[in-house]
Formats: C-alpha cells, sequence, structure tokens
C-alpha cells in the first residue's frame, strides 16, 4: 500500500476514528509506542493458587461429585 492510498483511507474514517488514528500516529512517532510484538500476557499460576487454598486434597472421582452438584445423578 502507497502512503497516498493510506492518506486516502485515513480521509475517508468518521472523524472519531481519524482522531484515534492520529493519536495513535502521534504516539508512534515520539515512540511511546514500541513496534515490536507485544509481549505475552502474564497469567498467574491458578495450579498454585488452589493448592495454596486448599492443600495438596485430591478428590479420587470428581466426575460423581460433578454429576451430583449438577443434579445429574
Amino acid at each position: 500500500m502507497s502512503a497516498t492510498e493510506l492518506i486516502q483511507q485515513v480521509a475517508a474514517l468518521p472523524q472519531r476514528e481519524r482522531m484515534q488514528f492520529e493519536q495513535l500516529f502521534q504516539a508512534m512517532k515520539h515512540g511511546i509506542l514500541s513496534p515490536g510484538p507485544a509481549s505475552p500476557a502474564n497469567w498467574p499460576d491458578f495450579g498454585d493458587r488452589l493448592r495454596m487454598i486448599y492443600g495438596e486434597k485430591t478428590v479420587p472421582d470428581s466426575q460423581s461429585i460433578m454429576d451430583d452438584g449438577r443434579g445429574d445423578r
């Protein structure tokens, strides 16, 4: 895509989207936005959290407990 085509597409955007594009472009121009890939999400370790709450307790047959909770006897 050429710069002319990009300018024509930006000019065709609604006012609100043009303003958002301008803000993002200015941020990128001043180096606020990094051009590299986004960093992966830093998810908590849910297994560690469950072990912290319940310890090392395990349920031998959890399917029967789930069935009973749903009323599927």
